[in-house]
C-alpha cells in the first residue's frame, strides 16, 4: 500500500515550531516527512528524529526560482559553480539523515532565452552534479510546477519537458518529481503518464484540484492514482504537500480516516 508523508512546511502554519510539526506529524502516525533543509540544523534534526521516528523522504531548498532568491538557478550557468558547492553540502546533510531525494525546483524563464536553452543549461547543470550525486546514493528529483495558478512564468511546467531534461542528462540518480496537483491542473492524464515514464519519476507529491488543500475530493480520483503508482512497483512515499483548509491535526485525521492503510 502506498504510504504517505508529511511536508512539515506546506502543513503547519508559521505559529508552529520545527519541534511540535515533526511531533505532530509524528502522533498523527506519519511514518515519514520532508522539509526544507536550509531552515533547519543538522542536530535538531538528529535529535527530533531520535524522539519521534519518522523517515525523511525529501530536502526542498536546493534550487530558486529568481536571480535573487538566496538559492542558485538550475538555468543559471553563472551559478553553476555555486549549485555545485550547495548540491555537495545538502547531499552531506542528506547522508547524515539518511534522506533519499533533494528537490530541485526549475527557476523562471529568462525573457530572451527560448526553451531549448533553457533545457540545455538544465541538462549541463544536473550533468555537473549527477557524478556527486551517484557517488553518494542520493537523487536529484526535479520538480515541474504549474504555470497557471502557482507559479507563472516558471520555466519546466510540464511533465514531458522535465521527462526530455532528465533523459537527455541520462544518470541514475536524476528523476522527476511527479506533484499530481501541478500536473492536473497543467495537463491532466495523469495515470497514463506515471504508467509510461514511472521509471523515471524519483518521487510523488499530492494535493487537492483546486485549492492545494488535502486531497479529499476534487477533481482527481486520488484512489485510481495511487492504485496506478502502486502498480509500477514503486515503494517510495507520496509526500502530502498541500495547506490545510482548517487545523493541521484535524485534516491529518481526515486523511488517516480516507487512507488508513497509508499511515502507522
Amino acid at each position: 500500500m502506498i504510504r504517505f508523508s508529511a511536508h512539515l512546511e506546506m502543513n503547519f502554519g508559521s505559529a508552529y515550531s520545527f519541534a511540535e510539526r515533526w511531533q505532530s506529524a509524528a502522533h498523527s502516525q506519519f511514518q515519514a516527512c520532508e522539509f526544507v533543509w536550509r531552515q533547519h540544523g543538522l542536530s535538531e534534526v538528529l535529535a527530533l528524529r531520535e524522539k519521534n521516528q519518522m523517515a525523511i523522504t525529501c530536502l526542498g531548498g536546493t534550487t530558486g526560482f529568481a536571480v535573487d532568491g538566496g538559492r542558485p538557478l538550475l538555468t543559471r550557468p553563472e551559478d553553476r559553480e555555486w549549485l555545485v558547492r550547495d548540491v555537495q553540502e545538502a547531499i552531506d546533510y542528506a547522508q547524515q539523515i539518511n534522506c533519499p531525494n533533494l528537490v530541485f525546483v526549475p527557476g523562471n524563464l529568462h525573457s530572451d532565452w527560448s526553451i531549448e536553452r533553457h533545457r540545455q543549461e538544465a541538462v549541463n547543470s544536473f550533468s555537473a552534479v549527477a557524478p556527486l550525486l551517484e557517488a553518494a546514493g542520493v537523487t536529484a528529483v526535479l520538480e515541474p510546477l504549474n504555470s497557471k495558478v502557482d507559479h507563472r512564468g516558471i520555466y519546466c511546467d510540464t511533465s514531458a519537458e522535465a521527462f526530455r531534461i532528465v533523459e537527455q542528462v541520462g544518470s541514475k540518480n536524476v528523476k522527476i518529481l511527479y506533484d499530481i496537483y501541478h500536473m492536473q491542473i497543467m495537463e491532466g492524464n495523469l495515470i497514463d503518464t506515471i504508467r509510461a515514464h514511472h521509471a523515471l519519476i524519483g518521487h510523488y507529491h499530492v494535493a487537492r484540484v483546486p485549492g492545494r488543500n488535502e486531497p479529499l475530493g476534487g477533481e482527481v480520483n486520488l484512489p485510481a492514482v495511487l492504485q496506478a503508482i502502486e502498480e509500477t512497483g514503486y515503494q517510495g512515499f507520496v509526500g502530502m504537500e498541500y495547506s490545510p483548509t482548517g487545523e493541521t491535526i484535524e485534516s491529518f485525521k481526515q486523511l488517516r480516516e480516507a487512507y488508513p492503510a497509508s499511515f502507522g
